[in-house]
Protein backbone atom coordinates (compact mmCIF):
# COMPACT_ATOMS: atom_id res chain seq x y z
CA UNK A 1 0.00 0.00 0.00
CA UNK A 2 0.96 3.26 -0.68
CA UNK A 3 1.76 5.48 2.05
CA UNK A 4 0.17 9.17 2.03
CA UNK A 5 0.95 11.79 3.33
CA UNK A 6 -1.63 13.50 5.68
CA UNK A 7 -2.89 17.20 5.38
CA UNK A 8 -1.79 19.36 8.49
CA UNK A 9 -4.86 21.32 8.82
CA UNK A 10 -3.10 23.95 11.47
CA UNK A 11 -0.39 25.44 8.86
CA UNK A 12 -0.98 28.32 7.36
CA UNK A 13 -0.50 29.34 3.58
CA UNK A 14 2.53 31.13 2.98
CA UNK A 15 2.46 35.02 2.78
CA UNK A 16 4.09 34.77 -0.64
CA UNK A 17 1.06 32.67 -1.64
CA UNK A 18 -1.37 34.66 -0.83
CA UNK A 19 0.15 37.82 -2.62
CA UNK A 20 0.48 36.14 -5.35
CA UNK A 21 -3.17 34.79 -5.55
CA UNK A 22 -4.38 38.53 -4.82
CA UNK A 23 -2.67 39.93 -7.75
CA UNK A 24 -3.93 36.98 -10.07
CA UNK A 25 -7.44 37.31 -8.80
CA UNK A 26 -6.56 41.04 -9.32
CA UNK A 27 -5.29 40.83 -13.09
CA UNK A 28 -8.09 38.52 -13.96
CA UNK A 29 -10.86 40.90 -12.72
CA UNK A 30 -9.27 43.70 -14.59
CA UNK A 31 -8.94 41.36 -18.10
CA UNK A 32 -12.48 41.18 -17.96
CA UNK A 33 -13.58 44.42 -17.20
CA UNK A 34 -11.47 45.71 -19.59
CA UNK A 35 -13.29 43.77 -22.62
CA UNK A 36 -17.02 44.15 -20.82
CA UNK A 37 -16.20 47.51 -21.15
CA UNK A 38 -14.67 47.66 -24.60
CA UNK A 39 -18.11 46.11 -25.91
CA UNK A 40 -19.94 47.83 -24.26
CA UNK A 41 -18.26 51.29 -25.89
CA UNK A 42 -18.49 49.16 -29.34
CA UNK A 43 -21.90 48.14 -29.04
CA UNK A 44 -22.78 51.82 -27.68
CA UNK A 45 -21.00 53.35 -30.92
CA UNK A 46 -23.38 51.16 -33.21
CA UNK A 47 -26.27 51.90 -31.49
CA UNK A 48 -25.85 55.76 -32.06
CA UNK A 49 -24.26 54.88 -35.24
CA UNK A 50 -27.36 53.41 -36.60
CA UNK A 51 -30.06 55.33 -34.32
CA UNK A 52 -28.68 58.61 -36.91
CA UNK A 53 -29.09 56.07 -39.94
CA UNK A 54 -32.69 55.73 -39.30
CA UNK A 55 -33.26 59.54 -38.10
CA UNK A 56 -31.84 60.23 -41.33
CA UNK A 57 -32.96 57.97 -43.68
CA UNK A 58 -35.41 59.21 -46.44
CA UNK A 59 -39.06 57.86 -45.57
CA UNK A 60 -40.78 55.58 -48.37
CA UNK A 61 -43.03 58.39 -49.73
CA UNK A 62 -40.19 60.59 -51.03
CA UNK A 63 -38.83 57.90 -52.65
CA UNK A 64 -41.51 57.43 -55.47
CA UNK A 65 -40.93 58.94 -58.43
CA UNK A 66 -43.43 60.64 -60.47
CA UNK A 67 -45.55 61.27 -57.86
CA UNK A 68 -47.23 57.98 -57.88
CA UNK A 69 -48.30 56.69 -54.93
CA UNK A 70 -47.57 53.32 -53.70
CA UNK A 71 -49.67 50.18 -54.40
CA UNK A 72 -51.21 48.85 -51.42
CA UNK A 73 -49.78 45.76 -50.05
CA UNK A 74 -51.58 42.88 -50.75
CA UNK A 75 -54.10 41.09 -47.75
CA UNK A 76 -54.34 37.60 -47.50
CA UNK A 77 -57.31 36.03 -46.99
CA UNK A 78 -57.98 33.56 -44.13
CA UNK A 79 -61.42 32.14 -43.55
CA UNK A 80 -63.06 32.82 -39.89
CA UNK A 81 -62.30 30.15 -37.78
CA UNK A 82 -65.07 28.09 -36.04
CA UNK A 83 -64.77 26.66 -32.33
CA UNK A 84 -65.50 23.36 -33.74
CA UNK A 85 -63.35 23.73 -36.85
CA UNK A 86 -60.15 21.11 -36.05
CA UNK A 87 -58.06 19.85 -37.99
CA UNK A 88 -58.28 16.32 -37.04
CA UNK A 89 -62.14 15.05 -36.20
CA UNK A 90 -61.95 12.17 -34.32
Amino acid sequence: MRNHQSINFGSQIPLKTKITLALGVILVLALLFFFAFTFFLITLASGIVLFFFKLFQKTKESLNLGGQSAPPPPKNYQRPRKNDDDIIDI
